[in-house]
């Protein structure tokens, strides 16, 4: 066999192993079970999917009294804003047994990595604004989730992109 045909044929098989590297088999993500695995190692993020409020928490029937809205690019508390936020520091206060979820979102404008920035530093505004107001470190986390659901929605009016720059109060009990 000549050297170049070789040298061929070898350039061939390191270029299929190398694209076989590539490949990443995943599993399918119809599997139920896989879901609700995934729920149960990360339920923060799957509250942030769902955002349904759980029956007989605070607020769960008025989801104005549970989300702080925002101006863009914005983490600044208003002062309508701070008063959602004392009512659910009172409930909080007054329930030890509850726990909040800080779900923070962006409009569908500018990077993954910007919109992610700012979800974090609006979850952050609202989490030391309940401090503020005595609310106990326990009984708040907070999850960022910026534009990643957002970015689904098609919205190409200023009205509608405000309505996506909020946080979410989630509640559940211990």
């Amino acid at each position: 066999m000549p050297l170049s045909r070789l040298v061929r044929l070898c350039c061939l098989a390191s270029a299929l192993m190398l694209s076989a590297c590539g490949t990443v088999d995943r599993p399918p993500t119809a599997d139920p079970s896989a879901d609700a695995s995934a729920r149960q190692k990360n339920p923060a993020r799957a509250l942030a999917s769902s955002a349904r409020p759980a029956p007989g928490t605070p607020f769960a029937d008025d989801e104005a009294r549970r989300t702080v809205y925002f101006g863009f690019g914005e983490a600044t508390i208003s002062s309508e804003a701070a008063e959602i936020l004392r009512q659910n520091a009172q409930k909080l206060k007054d329930e030890p047994q509850l726990l909040v979820t800080l779900v923070g979102h962006t409009d569908n404008l500018g990077s993954a990595a910007y919109n992610l920035a700012v979800a974090d530093k609006r979850t952050e505004a609202v989490h030391e604004k309940l401090r503020s107001f005595g609310v106990p470190r326990n009984q708040i986390r907070r999850l960022a989730v910026g534009s990643e659901h957002s970015s689904k929605e098609t919205c190409d009016s200023e009205t509608c992109r405000q309505s996506m720059r909020k946080v979410e109060l989630i509640y559940e009990r211990r």
